[in-house]
């Protein structure tokens, strides 16, 4: 389980219709600005910031790596990695079960107790992911990921989460920058863009969805 596809899959999208106590809800219902600490394996400690724009169904991504976010646009299935040095854009369709969690996920966990996280109140609930792994996300009754635990660690645990209405502005591709389009699928949705003459040019691991968790 990836940290990226954690954060990204609680903060992103919605996978119950409403909190009844029973099941946990996975997309917070309000504008919200979470900053995560991760644990990269090695004894660092890393940083992460995630925006998330409830109206509009759109996710700000602002990873480890200086000069790059990515911008999910969960209506139009449309993902942009902005690369601010070299004012470049990958476009791409958002993959499929881009949270890295099933359908069925809300509607298995399993309720483990509650906690503080941040100074905020949340739920534990066990979960499995589109891979089969395990992993036990603590989620606010509004639905905002406080932390991610996963073989026997700590993945990820937010550090400050600040609600309210957030700037469209902050969604959006900048003007200017050259666009590259990523594979057949996103390549029709961008008819005439150029492709990439290599896939050195595609979003970088540590920012794109792989299959698992949280990272």
């Amino acid at each position: 389980m990836t940290l990226w596809r954690v954060a990204a899959g609680a903060l992103a999208v919605f996978l119950c219709a409403a909190a009844d106590g029973e099941h946990p809800l996975l997309r917070p219902i309000h504008d919200v600005d979470v900053t995560y600490a991760m644990d990269a394996g090695d004894g660092t400690t890393l940083h992460e910031r995630l925006r998330w724009r409830a109206a509009a169904q759109e996710l700000r991504l602002d990873p480890p790596t200086t000069g790059l976010y990515v911008i999910i646009d969960l209506a139009a299935r449309r993902m942009s990695t902005v690369r601010t040095a070299e004012r470049t854009v990958v476009e791409m369709v958002a993959p499929d079960n881009v949270t890295g969690m099933p359908d069925s996920a809300a509607a298995a966990a399993v309720r483990r107790g509650t906690d503080e996280v941040a100074g905020l109140a949340c739920t534990d609930w066990d979960m499995t992911d589109a891979a089969g792994e395990a992993a036990r996300l603590c989620l606010s009754e509004d639905g905002v990921l406080l932390r991610a635990r996963a073989g026997g660690r700590t993945l990820l645990s937010a550090e400050t989460v600040v609600s309210g209405l957030l700037d469209a502005d902050l969604f959006q591709v900048p003007v200017g920058y050259t666009h590259r389009v990523m594979g057949p699928q996103a390549a029709r949705a961008h008819p005439g863009s150029p492709q990439p003459a290599s896939p050195k040019s595609a979003i970088p691991r540590s920012a794109s969805p792989q299959p698992g968790s949280p990272k």
